[in-house]
C-alpha cells in the first residue's frame, strides 16, 4: 500500500510533459555558428587550435539562432534543449527546427534542438 501511495504522490508532483519534457537537458561547450546551425566543441584547447571535431551540431529557433550568431560567437555557452537522433535519410539531409536548418556538419549520431542559450563566464 505504501508503494502505491508513493507512486501516486510522485505522479501528481511530476510536471506535465508540456511544461517540462523529460528529455530536456543542458549541453556545454565552445560554440561556432555556421549558417543556420551551431557546433559545440567540448574542449577549449581543441577549439582554440581550430579543431572543430569532435563536435555536436544543433540549432535554436530561427530568431534566437540569428541573435545568438550575431552576439555570442566563439564563447563558452550552455544550451538547453533536446537530443534528436540523426538519420542521413532525412529530406534534403537536413532537419528543420522552428525555421533553422540543421545539416549536422559534425556528423554525429544526434543533434540538439535548442530552446535557450547562455554564455558561461
Amino acid at each position: 500500500m505504501k508503494i502505491i501511495l508513493a507512486a501516486l504522490a510522485l505522479s501528481l508532483a511530476a510536471p506535465s510533459t508540456a511544461e517540462a519534457p523529460s528529455d530536456v537537458t543542458t549541453f556545454e561547450g565552445w560554440i561556432n555558428f555556421s549558417g543556420e546551425e551551431f557546433q559545440l566543441v567540448e574542449s577549449q584547447n581543441r577549439y582554440r587550435a581550430g579543431q572543430t571535431r569532435p563536435c555536436v551540431s544543433g540549432a535554436l529557433p530561427r530568431d534566437e539562432q540569428r541573435a545568438a550568431a550575431a552576439t555570442i560567437g566563439r564563447q563558452k555557452v550552455r544550451i538547453t534543449g533536446t537530443r534528436v537522433g540523426w538519420s542521413d535519410g532525412l529530406p534534403g539531409n537536413r532537419l528543420d527546427h522552428q525555421g533553422s536548418n540543421i545539416r549536422n556538419e559534425c556528423g554525429g549520431a544526434f543533434v540538439i534542438l535548442g530552446t535557450d542559450i547562455a554564455v558561461i563566464q
